[in-house]
């Protein structure tokens, strides 16, 4: 039986349409191939979830009561999704013999927000109408529905000894929105980034049950999500397989088992950092706070410390400093104004949108026009590096590269400059997807794996996040099919985003009367909506969501709490590193 889905149009004073939001989880599988040095005897740790992180949400739904009617059994099954215990099995007793052993519950996760029963003229056929939040796939990863996303499930039924079963329903479980957040809870995947330098996070959601440190490393052997394919990678090759579905935690140490099959070419760099991967994507469960990895209930021998291991970066701070423009000129902002030293005069360019590197070695600016991008920094002379009709600001990613996107075609088309490069070296990346759209911005995040793109189609925003996909070298390559993150209504048309920490975004409609930020990311239950300003012509993030800053033309304003206060004035265009 298949789910029909419609989108109704949300209404919205003046201010078409969004998108929809990806990522995120709830139960695994594994992949195959390899096997390692082991140390030690064979140990006898057991298999069961004792000791491991994350407790069974407590919801005990009632079976199905004796003569209900057909509505009342469709009720009951909706309502029994909200009990995972035993796979399910109070759901399945609202199910005929023949279904309750095939239904599979983790295939899809429906999240609604208003629902209804309808008979259909055909005997004992009904409908499940929803309004609908988003969805979880079996992999874990959440897409949100644009507003007035409407979906309806078939459901059929028969007489079984008397008593009314479903015969016929699509797989997966119906969850009210209210129910969502107690029954689901959304935890980062990490990889590392290209260069192995940066935890590069992918949002997940798992049920709450324990368990779930399995279902975790589960999720991890089995790769990042799609929009991450080929932009980062994992210290464990494909195929590696846990060796029982359960990793114990004793005294603060989880223990995991691979097949013996598992990790048989692998390196002692190459375990090692599997270890620093495992230890990443376990620390934030309560109990763990280091691993024991084996194979076969054997330790693995880790070898020796070859200095080849780098520990890599989660979250990297984007520090206090800002630059901004003073006086046509470019100067660092903190707790107040800082002159730039070594660098030459820019106000004959009329500076618009600064970006510095983490390393301020390197710095950024478009025109007065926004039609010519330039590149200077202590010691070095001002230089061209691309020109178009219009670019978005820059930004500049850990490696110091500079990207900018710039109209071509029917689309846009997205640059990065190396360092020391100018734009006879720039490097034009592939995006398909850009086809069609109208780029407002482009933001590279600070582990230098994802690319932020607030873009326009047909009058209506989106706001997505791609992979940013780099050769051997290094050499920034392609931009991933992005994921589409939902923008409330409440934040009109969007056309500035930035970065306020590894998995948090901030966008704003710049430019209107009015407008009101709003923070987004896969990890969020919903999107908040900060209070509006008038006249937002700029906007900056630093470390977090409470580090973040607007422009208008009285100043620049900080964000205190959910309102606004005047930072500082006689300055525009504020930037963090990146």
């Amino acid at each position: 039986m298949s789910i029909s889905k419609s989108v109704v149009p949300a209404r919205r004073p003046g201010q078409p349409g969004r998108l929809l939001v990806l990522w995120l989880s709830a139960v695994l599988v594994l992949v195959g191939c390899s096997s390692i040095p082991t140390v030690g005897p064979v140990g006898t740790a057991s298999a069961e979830h004792g000791g491991e992180a994350g407790e069974d949400a407590v919801f005990s739904p009632e079976g199905p009561g004796v003569d209900a009617s057909e509505q009342d059994i469709i009720r009951g099954f909706m309502e029994a999704g909200r009990g995972a215990v035993d796979d399910y099995s109070v759901a399945r007793q609202f199910l005929a013999p023949e279904l309750a052993g095939t239904w599979s519950p983790t295939e899809r996760v429906t999240i609604y927000r208003s629902s209804r029963i309808v008979a259909m003229p055909e005997p004992d056929q009904f409908q499940i109408q929803l309004e609908v939040q988003g969805s979880v796939n079996a992999q874990g990863i959440r897409t949100d529905e644009p507003e007035g996303t409407t979906e309806t499930y078939p459901v059929r039924l028969e007489k079984v000894d008397g008593q009314w079963r479903i015969s016929e329903v699509p797989n997966g479980i119906i969850v009210s929105l209210a129910s969502f957040p107690a029954l689901f809870i959304d935890h980062n995947l990490y990889f590392y980034s290209s260069d192995y330098q940066y935890w590069v996070p992918d949002t997940r959601w798992f049920v709450q049950r324990s368990g779930i440190a399995a279902n975790i490393i589960k999720a991890l052997l089995l790769g990042p999500a799609p929009y991450l394919q080929g932009a980062v990678v994992s210290a464990f090759p494909a195929g590696t397989a846990l060796a029982r579905d359960a990793v114990p935690v004793a005294a603060g140490e989880a223990t995991v088992d691979f097949t013996s099959e598992s990790l048989r070419d692998s390196s002692d760099l190459n375990r090692q950092q599997m270890v620093k991967q495992l230890e990443q994507n376990l620390r934030s469960l309560n109990n763990g706070t280091s691993v024991r990895m084996t194979v076969a209930q054997r330790d693995v021998d880790l070898g020796k410390g070859s200095g080849e291991l780098r520990s890599a970066i989660a979250d990297p701070s984007a520090g206090a400093t800002q630059i901004v423009v003073h006086q046509e000129e470019l100067a660092f902002y903190a707790d107040g104004l800082e002159p730039i030293a070594d660098i030459p005069s820019v106000a004959e360019y009329g500076p618009r949108h600064p970006a510095m590197s983490v390393d301020r070695s390197v710095i950024a600016f478009l025109d007065s026009r926004e039609g010519t991008l330039r590149i200077t920094g202590p010691g070095q002379d001002v230089r061209v590096a691309a020109e178009a009709d219009r670019l978005t600001p820059p930004s500049i990613d850990p490696r110091q590269w500079v990207w900018t996107a710039r109209p071509a075609g029917s689309g846009y088309q997205v640059l990065a400059i190396p360092p020391d490069g100018d734009r006879s070296s720039a490097a034009v990346l592939s995006a398909p997807w850009l086809e069609g759209l109208t780029v407002t911005e482009l933001r590279i995040s600070r582990d230098g794996s994802r690319a932020l793109v607030a873009a326009n189609q047909g009058g209506r925003s989106q706001v997505m996040v791609a992979g940013v996909v780099r050769s051997a070298e290094g050499v920034p390559v392609s931009l991933t099919a992005p994921m589409t993150l939902q923008v409330p209504s409440a934040a009109g048309e969007v056309n500035r985003v930035k970065w306020a920490s590894e998995d948090t975004v901030v966008a704003v409609q710049a430019g209107v009367q009015e407008a009101a930020p709003v923070i987004l990311g896969p990890g969020r239950k919903e999107a908040d909506v900060l209070s509006p300003k008038q006249g937002i012509t700029g906007l900056s993030a630093g470390n977090g969501v409470e580090d973040i800053f607007i422009q208008t033309g009285e100043g620049i304003f900080s964000k205190v709490g959910n309102s606004w206060t005047l930072r500082t004035e006689g300055v525009r265009d504020p930037g963090f590193p990146g």
